[in-house]
């Protein structure tokens, strides 16, 4: 009877989260977007330091803005399966609907893989903007005028870079930019991919979830007058759907597209496929309790950057107003993870597919920010994600959001 009872509790609190997605998503569908959701603000961080202490230098990690999606292979099962299915002349009034919209996708990918899309570049002036104008004085202080700058070698991190710091430059036409690119320097804390490390111990794990979730026979008999042909052309059902998957949540990114595929894949596939998405993010970039021992290498040595290029700028003489760091997914959520941060729980794959919501923590443009400030002979550091201050782990604040430098980098150190 007690495992019965327990039994009964985690299929209800399953069933609630999932619920709870799919209420979000009937609000607003972009939040099943999982890490195509453009970029939200919340309004920045209004929170005044304490009192004696002023802004002199911000230490920045941001992923790379809105993009087209980053190669045909997430579009591979769905384009295979309807194109066949075309040439089969086996697609319903439905199906020949959704040809055209992938159709459409397919075309304006041509030569435009992975690239930044202009609803990229906008997100990355806006972050800018409001950055110069929480932080004035860090970037017109006569004593502090360069800005590093670094990239990972991917082209939509380097655009995103170049508009960022475009926007800063002309409202601070005074700052020193310059810019480091290429493998040899950034290679292990920029450019780390540990996920083919461990991709094998991942599949049966979300193989499972998807059985859980998806019902892909549900499109099969939406889509396809021929059901039988239609399964021999698909060699993966759940792979189809998934294809189906990035293409409706890239729209969201290729805005000038005007384009929305809500109304042609069935809501709660939409739903199933975001809670897969949304732990195979976790799976691959986040601390989960299975593989974090993978991708916590990639923080550590995102981390180890922040405290060397902090402590050369607390240095007096030091020049220095900021470093910023464009890259991708896969450091941001380490990052978060180490720290402790607020809002970012470890959990195994299963739990993330259940509670975890990859749009609201990690989408287009996603942030760390570490605001250092001087005063009364201390140094004093705020964490803002995604533009939102936030509390670090088991540290203790000197007040509020506030927290001594030399604390959080022995955390760091200890990690």
């Amino acid at each position: 009877m007690r495992l019965i009872t327990i039994t009964l509790m985690l299929l209800f609190s399953c069933l609630l989260s999932a619920q709870t997605l799919q209420q979000k998503m009937l609000e607003d569908p972009k939040t099943g977007a999982s890490i195509y959701r453009p970029y939200f603000s919340l309004g920045g961080s209004k929170v005044n330091a304490p009192k004696g202490y002023k802004p002199f230098y911000i230490s920045h990690f941001g992923r790379h803005g809105s993009r087209y999606q980053s190669r045909p292979a997430y579009f591979k099962p769905a384009t295979d399966c309807f194109q066949a299915a075309k040439a089969a002349g086996i697609l319903t009034e439905k199906g020949e609907e959704l040809y055209r919209a992938i159709q459409t996708l397919l075309d304006v990918h041509e030569g435009m893989y992975g690239e930044l899309a202009p609803l990229g570049a906008r997100e990355h002036h806006q972050i800018a903007r409001r950055m110069f104008e929480r932080e004035k004085k860090v970037f017109t202080s006569r004593q502090r005028n360069q800005v590093r700058c670094a990239s990972s070698y991917y082209s939509r991190c380097i655009v995103s870079m170049a508009n960022f710091t475009e926007e800063l430059s002309s409202h601070a036409p005074d700052l020193e930019v310059t810019y480091l690119v290429g493998k040899r320097h950034n290679e292990a804390y920029l450019n780390a991919k540990p996920f083919p490390k461990f991709e094998p111990q991942t599949r049966p794990i979300l193989d499972s979830l998807k059985r859980k979730y998806m019902h892909p026979e549900t499109l099969m008999s939406l889509y396809f007058t021929d059901q039988q042909k239609a399964y021999s052309l698909t060699p993966d059902p759940y792979a189809m759907e998934l294809g189906l998957y990035y293409f409706w949540s890239i729209c969201y990114n290729l805005d000038f597209l005007g384009m929305d595929m809500t109304s042609l894949i069935p809501f709660e596939e939409l739903v199933a496929s975001s809670a897969i998405d949304n732990a195979y993010r976790y799976a691959t970039v986040a601390v989960s309790k299975e593989f974090g021992k993978y991708t916590k290498l990639t923080g550590l040595q995102l981390l180890k950057d922040f405290v060397v290029k902090a402590e050369d700028a607390l240095k007096e003489d030091s020049k220095v107003a900021a470093d910023l760091r464009f890259a991708h997914d896969s450091g941001f959520l380490p990052i978060c993870g180490l720290l402790g941060i607020e809002g970012f729980p470890i959990y195994s794959i299963e739990e993330a597919a259940a509670h975890w919501n990859a749009s609201e923590v990690i989408p287009m443009c996603a942030n760390v920010q570490m605001v250092f400030y001087k005063g009364k002979g201390d140094v004093l550091v705020k964490v803002l994600v995604n533009e939102q201050e936030k509390h670090i782990g088991n540290l203790t604040p000197v007040e509020g959001y506030f927290y001594r430098w030399t604390d959080l980098k022995n955390m760091i150190e200890k990690i």
